[in-house]
C-alpha cells in the first residue's frame, strides 16, 4: 500500500501543475454553465447577454484561481498580469466562436461533438498562453561560461604584453 501512496506522490508532484489546472478548468466551468443558467432562466437575459456576463464571471473565477492554485504564481504587477490573462482568454473565445461556425454553420458537423473538440482546443491554448505568457516564471540570471572565459582569455594576454 505504501509503494502504491509512494508512486501517486510521485506522479503528483510530477504533474501537480496539469491536475490543478484541470481541477481548476473544471471548476471553471462550472462557475460558466451556473451563472448562464442563473443570468439566462432566473435573470430572463437573452441567450447573448447571458453567455457574455457568464464568461465574465468564468475569468474572474480562472484569474486568481489559475494564479495563485495552478502556476503558483506571486507577481506583483497584477495589472499586467490580468490583461494578459483576460487578452488571451479573448483570443481563445474568440477562436472557439470563428471554429463553431466554420464547422458547424458552415460544414455542418454535428454541433454537439465540434462543441468538445472546440473545447479541448481551447483548454490546451489557455494553458499555453497561461504558461508561457501570463504566468511565465522569471528565469534567475545564471553567468554566461563564454563571457568569463573571454574575460579570463582577455586578462592572460594583457599579462603577457
Amino acid at each position: 500500500m505504501k509503494k502504491i501512496y509512494n508512486k501517486a506522490m510521485e506522479l503528483y508532484r510530477k504533474y501537480k501543475e496539469i491536475f490543478w489546472y484541470l481541477v481548476v478548468g473544471g471548476l471553471t466551468t462550472v462557475v460558466s454553465y451556473g451563472t448562464y443558467a442563473l443570468f439566462f432562466s432566473l435573470c430572463n437575459f437573452n441567450a447573448t447577454l447571458s453567455e457574455t456576463l457568464s464568461w465574465v464571471c468564468a475569468v474572474l473565477f480562472a484569474y486568481p484561481t489559475n494564479k495563485f492554485l495552478v502556476f503558483e504564481n506571486h507577481s506583483k504587477n497584477i495589472l499586467l498580469e490580468f490583461s494578459s490573462f483576460v487578452a488571451s482568454r479573448v483570443a481563445t473565445g474568440a477562436f472557439g466562436v470563428a471554429f463553431m461556425w466554420l464547422f458547424v454553420d458552415v460544414l455542418l458537423c454535428n454541433g454537439y461533438l465540434m462543441k468538445a473538440v472546440s473545447s479541448i482546443v481551447i483548454l490546451v491554448l489557455n494553458y499555453v498562453f497561461s504558461k508561457l505568457i501570463t504566468f511565465r516564471k522569471k528565469r534567475e540570471k545564471t553567468p554566461d561560461p563564454v563571457a568569463e572565459n573571454t574575460e579570463i582569455c582577455d586578462g592572460d594576454k594583457k599579462e603577457d604584453a
